[in-house]
C-alpha cells in the first residue's frame, strides 16, 4: 500500500473483494479487508491532522519571527547605528583630548629634564669642591628660578594628565553601548537562523529519499519517559519532522 490515498478503482476492488468474501463466508478475508480499509481511513485522517498541525505551527512561528525581525529592522538596528556613531564620536573626542594633552605636556617635561641635568652637573661640582664662590652664588639663583618655574610647569603637567584621565571615562559608557549592540546582533542572528530553518523545511527530502534518523525510528518522545521531551519550538519541529510533516 502506498503513502497516498487509494484511488476509486482500488476502493471498488476492495469492496468487491469484501462482498465476495462475505458471500463465501470467508471470515478471515473479511476481517483482513476491513482492517485494510480501517488503516487507510486512519492513515488519511492522521496525515490531514499532521498537515494542519504543521501549517498552524509554521504560521505561528512565522508570525512571531516576522514581528521580531520587523522590530529589529525598524527600531533596534537604526538605534544601534546611532549608538555606534556615538561610540565613534566619543572615541575620537577622547583620542583628540589625550593627544592634545600629551603634546602640551612634552615641552614642559623636556624643559624640566634639561634644567635638572644642567643643575645636576653644577651640583656635583659643588659637592666635589670644584666650584668657586661666585659660581656657587649663581647656582643658588639658578636653583631658585628652577624651583619657581618647575612648580608652575608641574602644575600644568598635572592638569593635562587629569584631562587624559578624565578622557578615558568614555570607555565605561561606550563599553555598555557596544555590549548592547552585540546583544542586538546575536538576536538578529538567532532570528535569521530560525527564519532559514523554517523556510528550509520545504526543501528537505521526503519519502523514500529522506535519510533515516534514529529518533524517527523511535517515534515521538513520551513526556516523563523519554529524555527528549517536547518543550521548545525546536522540539515541536523535530516531532513534526519525525512524523513526516
Amino acid at each position: 500500500m502506498t503513502d497516498k490515498q487509494p484511488s476509486a478503482d482500488t476502493r471498488i476492488e476492495q469492496a468487491r473483494a469484501l462482498l465476495t468474501a462475505l458471500e463465501h463466508g470467508d471470515d478471515e478475508s473479511v476481517d483482513r479487508i476491513l482492517d485494510e480499509l480501517a488503516r487507510v481511513r486512519e492513515t488519511v485522517m492522521f496525515r490531514e491532522v499532521g498537515k494542519l498541525t504543521r501549517q498552524l505551527h509554521d504560521t505561528l512561528a512565522n508570525f512571531v519571527l516576522d514581528e521580531r525581525i520587523a522590530d529589529l529592522t525598524e527600531n533596534e538596528i537604526p538605534d544601534a547605528k546611532e549608538r555606534l556613531n556615538y561610540v565613534i564620536a566619543m572615541t575620537e573626542q577622547a583620542a583628540n583630548t589625550t593627544l592634545n594633552a600629551v603634546e602640551s605636556i612634552l615641552p614642559y617635561a623636556e624643559r624640566l629634564r634639561e634644567q635638572s641635568n644642567e643643575l645636576g652637573i653644577q651640583w656635583q661640582r659643588f659637592r666635589q669642591r670644584e666650584m668657586p664662590y661666585e659660581e656657587f652664588k649663581s647656582l643658588t639663583r639658578d636653583l631658585s628660578r628652577y624651583f619657581d618655574a618647575s612648580a608652575g610647569q608641574l602644575q600644568t603637567i598635572q592638569q593635562n594628565l587629569t584631562e587624559v584621565l578624565m578622557a578615558q571615562g568614555f570607555q565605561d559608557l561606550t563599553g555598555q553601548i557596544i555590549r548592547r549592540v552585540i546583544t542586538l546582533v546575536q538576536d538578529l542572528e538567532h532570528s535569521l537562523v530560525d527564519l532559514i530553518r523554517i523556510s528550509g523545511r520545504r526543501f528537505r527530502p521526503s519519502g523514500d529519499n529522506a535519510p533515516e534518523v534514529a529518533s524517527q525510528r523511535l517515534g515521538p518522545a513520551v513526556p516523563g519517559v523519554d529524555k527528549n521531551v517536547v518543550q521548545t519550538q525546536d522540539d515541536v519541529d523535530s516531532l513534526l519532522s519525525s512524523l513526516g510533516f
